[in-house]
């Protein structure tokens, strides 16, 4: 089930976190964020692996398409149709990028929701024989 508040923050969670492990750890800094943030999202949603995963993939997803747009928007903006142009394929390149920053928000997402696990309750009836 995608829950879009968590995912939201997820994708926010990413930005702060992987700037400031960034600062923090200067090569390996911005991965753990990311997947500091996708284990935060796995956990707040909960559910098996795959649930986590999936909302914490989509926060990432989220990320690329806002910053792409942000690109697009700004680079109109400031050179009119050279921008644009500039923006566009900047705006492919970043999508390629965050591939690999879904994947590792992903893991997170499952990693967190294991964490998580929470039992299923199963009602167990009772028949007499």
């Amino acid at each position: 089930m995608v829950d879009w508040g968590t995912i939201i923050l997820g994708f926010i969670l990413s930005i702060i976190f992987a700037g400031i492990f960034a600062i923090i750890i200067p090569i390996w800094g911005g991965i753990l964020g990311l997947l500091l943030a996708g284990m935060v999202v796995g956990y707040m949603v909960g559910g098996d692996a795959l649930n986590g995963a999936i909302n914490a993939a989509l926060a990432g997803v989220f990320g690329a398409l806002v910053l792409s747009l942000l690109l697009l928007i700004a680079g109109t903006l400031i050179l009119g149709i050279i921008g644009f142009a500039a923006a566009t394929v900047t705006s492919f390149i970043i999508l390629i990028g965050f591939v690999g920053v879904m994947l590792i928000m992903a893991i997170g997402g499952a990693i967190g929701s294991i964490v998580k696990d929470e039992p299923e309750v199963r009602v167990i009836e009772y028949r007499d024989p």
